[in-house]
């Protein structure tokens, strides 16, 4: 009897357990949540073996200081550190302040293999004095600091007026080339002429009572008489003595070109306004050498050396007047967009004019160590630019003076400026 209870006790154990099993998942079946039925199951990060577990990629981000907090002072320190350290090597200002205009995806433009700042920067000079117009004309104020100066002087400098006069007695030749270029092309914004607007600037010369005139050639636009006597009246009007160098159009017509008869005639012309040798002159004052070289024809006479060498000898800063500039490599660049031709002397590989072998002496002499030039002052272009062809060397190339446009150099020692500074 108990043999038979013990059976049925078992037996009905069993099926209490087979019941309440049936509604349970077995082993490999999982339930989908509702609403995800279609879902792929994945197991969860906690289902994970705690080693196998990913962690977020956050080691290349510095985590970002909660609200309120400040960031850690190392890290902000060294940063901001070497930051400004950076920026003063290279001259910048602490922060970095990019205008709208170049805020742009494009790279910045490359900067010359030899980035030197004017000499007159060098020297620790003050702004320049703001720009003067007087009676449709605008002069350019720039100042250029030599040390030891005792006294300030002030040089007028004009290029490319391109004088045209007429008197009536021009070949039909003359005034076929004269008239398109007189009534069209050399006129200013006001509509005057080169023959109205030049005794302007002798007018200002005399007014300012300046210390010198410098004409950097292309002063007429070419060797007519009607332009001759133009010019000898007005430059008997000035009050102060002058340096002028022949500019290409001074001495040459379209039909009559650099050639022999040029040189011999028209070019010998103008020497009575060029101390009676335009290949070289030299004027001087108590502090100064103003040295003027003819390189008219893109290169530089040969005859022109020992003027050179003396001026250079004198035991004083030199200052050089010549129509054609030197080229850099901004102004190369400058050049090319207004000109088909090459216009500078020098960096013939990047579009400038080769140099023979007389004007790569001068260049030597010019530009190399211990010379005493202290600045070039070129005209040709029509481009108003200042540029550094040296450390201690800067180099001013004039607007076309016919357009009113002139620069007004002013030249002091460093101390003045300190003085004036103050």
């Amino acid at each position: 009897m108990r043999k038979r209870k013990g059976i049925g006790l078992v037996v009905l154990t069993a099926i209490l357990l087979l019941s309440g099993c049936q509604n349970l998942p077995g082993p490999e079946e999982t339930v989908p949540a509702k609403g995800q039925e279609s879902q792929e199951e994945m197991p969860t990060e906690m289902d994970l073996p705690i080693e196998t577990q990913e962690k977020p990629v956050m080691e290349s981000m510095p985590a970002e200081p909660a609200a309120g907090q400040e960031p850690e002072a190392g890290e902000e320190a060294s940063g901001q550190q070497a930051f400004k350290e950076e920026n003063q090597e290279k001259g910048l200002p602490e922060k970095e302040e990019k205008p709208a205009e170049e805020a742009s995806a494009e790279p910045p433009e490359e900067s010359l293999p030899e980035e030197i700042p004017p000499a007159e920067e060098q020297a620790g000079q003050q702004a320049e004095p703001p720009d003067e117009a007087v009676e449709g004309i605008m002069v350019e104020k720039k100042i250029l600091v030599i040390p030891g100066l005792e006294r300030e002087y002030r040089y007028l400098f004009l290029s490319d007026t391109h004088i045209i006069s007429l008197d009536g007695e021009e070949s039909e030749q003359q005034l076929e080339n004269a008239l398109p270029r007189r009534d069209t092309l050399f006129k200013d914004e006001s509509g005057r002429t080169p023959e109205e607007v030049f005794p302007d600037w002798i007018a200002y010369a005399n007014e300012q009572q300046v210390d010198g005139l410098l004409l950097g050639g292309d002063v007429i636009d070419f060797p007519s008489q009607g332009n001759l006597s133009f010019l000898e009246k007005n430059l008997e009007m000035l009050e102060m003595p002058y340096l002028y160098v022949p500019g290409n159009h001074d001495w040459t017509y379209p039909w009559e070109y650099m050639t022999d008869k040029g040189r011999q005639e028209y070019l010998a012309a103008l020497s009575r306004w060029m101390r009676g040798t335009p290949a070289a002159q030299v004027m001087e004052n108590e502090e100064l050498v103003f040295l003027g070289v003819d390189n008219s024809s893109n290169q530089i006479d040969p005859a022109a050396m020992d003027t050179v060498r003396s001026a250079m000898e004198r035991g004083k800063p030199v200052i050089i007047l010549q129509h054609v500039p030197f080229a850099t490599d901004r102004l190369v660049d400058t050049a090319a967009g207004l000109w088909k031709n090459p216009v500078l002397l020098g960096k013939g590989v990047l579009g400038g004019i080769y140099p023979n072998e007389a004007s790569q002496e001068y260049m030597n002499l010019v530009l190399g160590g211990g010379s005493p030039v202290k600045a070039v002052l070129a005209g040709h272009i029509h481009i108003g630019e200042q540029d550094s062809l040296t450390e201690g060397i800067v180099q001013y190339t004039a607007e076309a003076g016919y357009m009113g446009k002139g620069l007004l150099l002013i030249i002091k020692g460093e101390e003045q400026a300190d003085t004036q500074s103050d």
